[in-house]
């Protein structure tokens, strides 16, 4: 198993209302929307809402020089924003694990996770599918269908920003 170095991120954090306006589309990849975030370095990232209501973001975040993967569902109890936690990523034969912080977004309680291993996008991208499992032994098994398209966009998201 890969353990990720994960830190915290709070300035992947912004208050609902400023989110929800602040974070501009860029381009729509099948079932994931690419967005920029100018709060974090403009870092792009992509979302997706699945069936079960979980609302998961990956993304870069350049001022901090690594990535993040955040999911958040209404269903998720007993979030305390700034509350660390665990994740672990099993992917079949690749798995990662690091740490999480709690976190509201657009309302959802949820978490997310910082990274720099590329590694671990690369595995995002490839793969069908991700179980995902919070501290508290939850899982949710996710489709990641499109997902290496997702993350082509992002990175052209990121080139509009550099070319600046």
């Amino acid at each position: 198993m890969t353990h990720l170095r994960l830190s915290l991120c709070l300035s992947l954090l912004m208050p609902t209302f400023v989110a929800a306006q602040a974070h501009p589309e860029f381009a729509t990849v099948g079932d994931w929307t690419v967005r920029s975030n100018p709060a974090n370095g403009n870092g792009c990232y992509m979302e997706k809402t699945f069936e079960s209501g979980t609302l998961v973001q990956i993304g870069v975040v350049p001022d901090q020089n690594g990535a993040f993967f955040a999911a958040y569902n209404a269903a998720f109890g007993g979030v305390v924003d700034g509350e660390a936690g665990s994740v672990l990523f099993d992917f079949g034969d690749s798995r990662f694990q690091g740490d999480a912080v709690g976190a509201h977004f657009a309302g959802l309680p949820g978490g997310y996770a910082f990274f720099d291993n590329p590694e671990f996008a690369s595995e995002f991208g490839k793969r069908t599918s991700v179980l995902v499992q919070g501290g508290s032994g939850e899982t949710e098994d996710l489709d990641l269908s499109g997902s290496m398209k997702g993350l082509h966009s992002i990175k052209a998201c990121r080139a509009q920003f550099e070319e600046s």
